[in-house]
């Protein structure tokens, strides 16, 4: 009984140890890689997605002056070009970027949109219709039945009503992406200067946000339409739950997301994150961890690549390469929010309830 008491004693007093530990400490050069991001990879992002939304606004009021199917289909162009640039921002969820991420919540609720155009009477900004603006809502506008009958909507009947709610939407979106691109610029040494891995600096800020827009990936722009819950299956697939399910655009939103983050977690053509744990050595089964996270970046662009259709059609007809996606989703997922959040010595402060 004697020595039970010491080992538990002993036992207490580890345990009480490791939870002090202190922030975790290493000498790479933090602030050198953050301005690199902020410079060649944030920034960029935010000017070219403000190019792309004051784009898609112009084409938006040409439309809505003048309703026919060349301004229509040039609309369509300016949403489809404006939407794969927005991939490159929705990742940041800090100021200067607070509520871009508020602009593509899916899957659409299509009776709010229905609601708002025929009362004419809506705040974008409340909470109910935060699935009813943004990309899915043009992405419902426009594509949700065939051209002859969206050009007609926009010209008889509510035509006014929808005229202005169209217009309302992308003035938001319009709004949003310069507001963050102008505040960005003025950001960046303030962002490259909070160095530390903790709660409220910029490595443990973007290790959080990169981690979630994986998860994201992995969850709701894939496993939802799989009906997956978490990890399991309830056997039903979804596909209005997809993202940009009306314009067909799923599996090249999925990809020019996932090129990003790739793009964002190795600092473009400068330092980034594996550069970050390759200087602390940090190892993945045997291998470098930074080389790991990369590899397995490429291999989920594949995966997603060989899928032949977009989402929607594939959950009929190429369901197993779905579930080949998914599942590699999932290991990235699992690769950036715990191995490398662990290594860095961040902590994960957002929560999924998926078990990972």
């Amino acid at each position: 009984m004697k020595q039970l008491k010491h080992i538990s004693v002993f036992a207490l007093l580890a345990l009480a140890l490791y939870g002090c530990k202190p922030e975790k400490k290493d000498s790479y050069n933090q602030e050198a890689m953050l301005t690199n991001i902020a410079t060649n990879v944030i920034v960029p992002a935010h000017q070219q997605f403000s190019t792309a939304a004051q784009a898609l606004k112009q084409k938006s009021d040409a439309f809505s002056n003048a309703p026919s199917t060349q301004s229509l289909d040039e609309l369509k162009a300016a949403f489809v070009t404006a939407y794969a640039a927005y991939m490159a921002v929705e990742t940041y969820d800090f100021n200067p970027s607070l509520g871009v991420r508020n602009l593509n919540v899916f899957a659409t609720d299509t009776a709010q949109i229905n609601s708002n155009i025929a009362t004419g009477s809506y705040n974008l900004e409340a909470a109910l219709n935060i699935r009813a603006k943004g990309f899915p809502a043009i992405d419902y506008l426009l594509y949700s039945q065939d051209a002859g009958t969206t050009l007609n909507a926009f010209l008889v009947n509510n035509a006014a009503n929808r005229k202005q709610y169209l217009t309302d939407v992308v003035n938001d979106i319009s709004t949003v992406a310069s507001t963050a691109a102008t505040a960005w610029a003025d950001y960046k040494s303030q962002f490259a200067a909070a160095t530390g891995t903790d709660v409220g600096s910029s490595v443990g800020m973007l290790v959080n946000d990169v981690a979630f827009s994986a998860e994201r990936c992995r969850r709701e722009r894939v496993g939802n339409a799989l009906g997956y819950v978490g990890f399991i299956s309830s056997g039903s697939l979804y596909p209005y739950s997809l993202e940009a399910s009306y314009s067909t655009q799923s599996k090249a939103l999925l990809i020019a997301n996932l090129q990003q983050l790739k793009a964002l977690y190795e600092g473009g053509a400068g330092e980034g994150f594996d550069d970050y744990l390759a200087s602390i050595n940090a190892e993945y089964d045997g291998q470098p961890l930074s080389t790991a996270i990369s590899t397995q970046f490429d291999v989920a662009i594949a995966k997603a690549n060989a899928v032949p259709v977009d989402f929607a059609a594939a959950l009929n007809s190429n369901k197993p390469a779905m579930e080949e996606l998914f599942l590699e989703l999932k290991k990235l997922t699992v690769m950036l929010k715990v191995d490398m959040s662990s290594q860095l010595g961040v902590v994960i402060n957002y929560s999924d309830n998926d078990g990972d």
